[in-house]
């Protein structure tokens, strides 16, 4: 097929056809081995030199759709609000493909103006390797996105033009400085990753100034997520760590996961990417004896690595206290089924419970402290003599309580604040006695409300009820409060 004739569609179908023989060769190991790697080494050429068309294509898309244009501009002309929208729509990608296509491709675009003037790309080294299919799109967007950082603050400069030439021949360096068609053949000497480290010690030593606002916009970009419990009752999240934290936490981590435990003698440190670990099969250490295999994932050992390292800081005499206490795990179960090695149990702030084998493991190396529930379902206590709740009553209280009681609220109990319903002093509660028949466990805004709302809370035989609105039970007949879920649901 004579390419100047051809298509780009006739093109596409034709690497298709291309594409099927390979396969088909494959299957019958016609291509196996090292001829697998000049395959991946050919198709990722062209690869390359697609990645270059569409992010080329993409930039032109946006500069016909510029906003100076109004109603004329492409975008609009067919219904869109913007060209990565346009460009999403009529190549079935994401947005967020299609912006990242624009945006490099709106750095690397060069032009010449209705006046014969040439509109050179801020990067012009960049753009002739891209273009030329010698640096791939995501080398070309370390580079443009790195350097941009410095341009945005310091403009750009002789030392700016420096850094990207520098980078492009660092980015297209080859094993043996092969040429011509052995090039695609050739192992590089730097990987993406490798070129965005040595891209960001360029930006420092470009812009040493620039690291005080850079570090500051980190720490603002910085969370962990309250987890969210998924129907399957798996907790997941996410977090953003900026560098400071994520040096504490990966040390910390390699302190557990150390190469030189025998654990994980193979596996590596938690600074390793995980398809690198999962790669290894999750063997560990072996002996000339015998050979012990752990088939925990990576993720899995960082976990369980996260989990010692929280259980240690909730055991240290210097942790933080919470409510008075040291953070402790409160798990409720029945007696009955603690005795019976049936049922589950539940722990503070999660819906989903746990089986009964998982109380039985907490119970080998944490207290068990025992809530006695009486016929009504009421906490068996006694009186104290002071005003704020003991740790021993709040236990109770989150055994009983399960969080803030107020109907609709799901503030766990780790959260709640004690709340007397009898006020502590008054003609009906004299001063000095905290009981358990007259706590409540509320949240802070409940707590802060709970006298000025149309609710009501009462304690009937030693738990408390909810007395509803008018508006919403003529009778105001109280419910049952709480959230006890160690009890029989029936």
């Amino acid at each position: 097929m004579d390419l100047l004739d051809a298509s780009l569609g006739d093109i596409a179908a034709r690497l298709l056809e291309l594409l099927e023989i390979d396969r088909a060769a494959t299957a019958i190991g016609a291509i196996s081995g090292d001829a697998l790697l000049e395959s991946a080494h050919d198709w990722e050429a062209i690869g390359r030199a697609g990645d270059a068309a569409r992010t080329w294509v993409a930039a032109e898309i946006a500069y016909e759709s510029r906003r100076e244009l109004g109603t004329a501009g492409l975008a609009h002309r067919h219904g869109f609000s913007s060209a990565k929208k346009l460009l999403a729509a009529t190549t079935n990608v994401s947005e967020r493909t299609a912006a990242n296509r624009i945006g490099l491709g709106q750095r690397l675009r060069s032009s010449v103006s209705l006046a014969g003037t040439p509109n050179p790309s801020f990067f012009p080294v960049v753009e002739s390797a891209f273009l030329a299919g010698r640096v791939g799109v995501d080398a070309a967007a370390v580079i443009c996105r790195t350097l941009s950082e410095v341009a945005n603050r310091t403009g750009f400069s002789d030392a700016t033009d420096q850094a990207e030439r520098h980078l492009v021949v660092a980015a297209t360096a080859i094993v043996g400085g092969a040429s011509g068609a052995a090039l695609e053949r050739t192992s590089r000497l730097y990987t993406v990753e490798e070129i965005a480290r040595m891209a960001i010690r360029i930006r420092e030593h470009l812009d040493p100034d620039g690291a005080e606002p850079r570090d500051a916009v980190k720490q603002s970009l910085r969370g962990f997520s309250y987890p969210k419990v998924g129907v399957d009752g798996m907790a997941r999240g996410r977090y953003a760590l900026p560098p400071l934290q994520l040096g504490v936490f990966l040390t910390a981590i390699d302190s557990i996961l150390s190469p030189r435990t025998p654990d994980h003698s193979e596996s590596g440190t938690a600074s390793r990417p995980a398809e690198e670990a999962e790669e290894d099969g999750g063997a560990s250490s072996s002996t000339d004896v015998e050979a012990v295999v752990d088939t925990r994932t990576f993720e899995q050992k960082i976990l369980d690595a996260v989990m010692s390292l929280i259980e240690m800081a909730a055991a240290s005499s210097a942790v933080s206290r919470l409510n008075g206490a040291a953070p402790t795990v409160n798990v409720h179960v029945t007696l009955d089924d603690l005795a019976s090695g049936r049922g589950v149990g539940w722990i503070d702030g999660s819906a989903e419970p746990i089986p009964i084998s998982t109380v039985v493991q907490l119970q080998c190396d944490g207290d068990t402290v025992p809530t006695l529930f009486g016929q009504h379902g009421e906490v068996l206590n006694h009186g104290k003599t002071q005003r704020l709740a003991t740790r021993r009553q709040r236990r109770a209280l989150a055994a009983r309580d399960g969080g803030c009681v107020m109907p609709g609220c799901t503030v766990p109990p780790s959260r709640c604040q004690a709340h007397h319903v009898i006020p502590w002093v008054s003609p009906r509660y004299l001063p000095g006695k905290t009981d358990l028949d007259n706590l409540a466990l509320l949240c802070p805004f409940h707590h802060a409300t709970i006298h000025t709302s149309a609710w009501t809370l009462v304690m009937i035989n030693g738990k408390p009820h909810v007395k509803p609105p008018g508006w919403q039970d003529p009778g105001r007949t109280p419910r049952p409060a709480g959230h006890q879920r160690a009890r029989r649901p029936w």
